[in-house]
């Protein structure tokens, strides 16, 4: 699963985690990349946010930091029900940047082969998602096993896309089910969060759950896929 949860903040203008846990718990993943997780910042209550919601879905749980914010930090995490082997953080910043963006690779145990996932969430514009994409792309990792996935900001017509693309297949397109759009979540009209794979995965399905809590959870719907 890749998930923009907006440090738990709902359409509603409400700050709910457990509610944001509920939408992950429904669907059972065993990873989950999340975007825009706060990390003991003050506008939420100096959580760790990425611990919370690991402790509440009992599954490890890291964060990636992009920036400091509000007293605390600000970024990307990732929730795993398998062994973490490394976890590391790249940072995308530009000259032009108008946020902190950040990477991260973790590596993990699954069943003693090595899966790689990436998590990021790219910049606003598209000169930055140009040169992010870029830094991401020079540190792909040659390995078959490998999954790209979080808020990318841009649509399938885009550029960016289609680089990345060029290396990696999008988890969606190649299931059997239609690609939705992620954003935003109360009416959705653009497919802005993806997931990437590698040549060795394969895509059994996929999914943009559509469940009540999901429209007003966060500005983002989550996508999952099923791969083996």
């Amino acid at each position: 699963m890749t998930y923009n949860i907006r440090h738990g903040m709902g359409m509603d203008r409400e700050l709910d985690l457990e509610r944001t846990a509920r939408i992950i718990a429904s669907s059972q993943p065993d990873f989950v990349v999340l975007n825009e997780v706060d990390h003991g910042t003050a506008r939420s209550f100096h959580v760790l946010q990425a611990d919370s919601l690991g402790n509440t879905l009992d599954m490890d749980a890291v964060f990636g930091r992009s920036i400091d914010y509000d007293g605390g930090q600000y970024g990307n995490a990732f929730l795993s029900k398998h062994p973490i082997l490394k976890f590391e953080i790249i940072d995308l910043s530009t000259d032009s940047l108008l946020e902190g963006r950040s990477v991260f690779l973790a590596h993990i145990d699954l069943d003693g082969d090595t899966l790689v996932i990436l998590g990021t969430h790219l910049g606003l514009t598209p000169e930055e998602r140009t040169n992010q994409v870029s830094i991401i792309l020079e540190h792909l990792p040659d390995h078959e096993r490998i999954l790209l996935a979080g808020d990318f900001n841009f649509e399938p017509a885009s550029d960016n896309y289609r680089r990345i693309t060029l290396a990696l297949r999008d988890g969606m397109m190649i299931s059997n089910v239609p690609p939705e759009d992620t954003f935003p979540a109360d009416e959705p009209d653009r497919r802005i969060d993806y997931i990437f794979v590698g040549s060795s995965i394969s895509v059994i399905n996929a999914q943009t759950p559509d469940q009540n809590e999901i429209a007003t959870a966060s500005d983002h719907r989550p996508q999952i896929i099923h791969f083996k």
